[in-house]
């Protein structure tokens, strides 16, 4: 089967106005194949920049970063920043050009988005796509999507960089004794018996720590193993969903579905996975 190309959005000359905050520019798209570099320049306004797909390096007047999917950027007016791409196939990134009141850094930020964002971004971006594909780009829910998508990343960018960030050493601990499984748990309940613990305690000291629960951590790692294997596509979907913790392959799509916007065959044929 021939897979379709992306269906790119560009939304310029835009005005949404909200709590300090003007958008200007919404675009989704893939950088051109012919540019494997993107000479430093600089805006007037704000801009948040992630990567979906591909890998490269990012310059700005701080230096060089190397950026993959997940990597998010923001730099504040009149930053230098280009690209220089590192694979064949060019990077899919998500960006929004904005004013703000004051601006959140005087320095660029650089950061990686946990899986669990990711999920909810690509769930969020997908509708967004069809709010488009159906010529409703000025609408209302048009308005809300790209809203959305906004809120998503300012909030991730704000909690990450607090000036006493804290550290959450046992709910680091449980992401990795998921990490060293063979195959994911089944269940927050399963977990807790690997661990010998009691599953109210475990979970209580998770959300006290870090403000999660056992349930979010097992998905966060199922989602870590879905998108590598769907990516290496050696392996059929019904082994996909065993090895991520998931005895009915139909249960599995459907809940893959719900948190990233397309089915795992949807997302396997997607011409993005570079």
């Amino acid at each position: 089967m021939q897979k379709q190309k992306p269906q790119p959005i560009f939304l310029e000359d835009l005005t949404l106005s909200f709590g300090g905050f003007t958008i200007l520019r919404f675009a989704y798209h893939k950088h051109s194949s012919q540019s494997d570099k993107i000479s430093p320049h600089k805006h007037a306004y704000s801009q948040f920049l992630l990567y979906l797909r591909g890998r490269g390096i990012q310059t700005t007047d701080l230096g060089k970063q190397q950026v993959m999917r997940g990597s998010f950027l923001y730099f504040p007016p009149h930053t230098i920043h280009g690209f220089i791409k590192s694979m064949e196939s060019p990077p899919l990134s998500l960006v929004f050009d904005f004013k703000e009141k004051k601006p959140f850094s005087p320095n660029p930020i650089f950061k990686s988005q946990p899986p669990a964002i990711l999920s909810e971004i690509e769930k969020n971006l997908h509708r967004t796509i069809e709010s488009a594909d159906l010529g409703h780009d000025k609408s209302p829910t048009m308005a809300a999507r790209m809203l959305t998508l906004f809120a998503v990343l300012h909030d991730s960018l704000h909690q990450e960089n607090e000036s006493n960030p804290r550290i959450h050493p046992f709910t680091s601990k449980i992401r990795r004794r998921l990490a060293g499984l063979p195959k994911v748990v089944e269940s927050p309940r399963e977990l807790a018996q690997l661990i010998g613990e009691d599953l109210s305690s475990l979970n209580r000291k998770v959300r006290n720590e870090s403000g999660l629960n056992l349930g979010t951590l097992i998905d966060e790692r199922r989602l870590e193993l879905s998108y590598a294997a769907l990516k290496a596509g050696e392996l059929p979907i019904s082994q996909i969903a065993w090895n991520s913790g998931f005895q009915d392959p139909n249960y599995f799509s459907r809940w893959f579905r719900k948190k990233v916007g397309q089915t795992p065959l949807q997302w396997r044929n997607s011409p993005n996975l570079d």
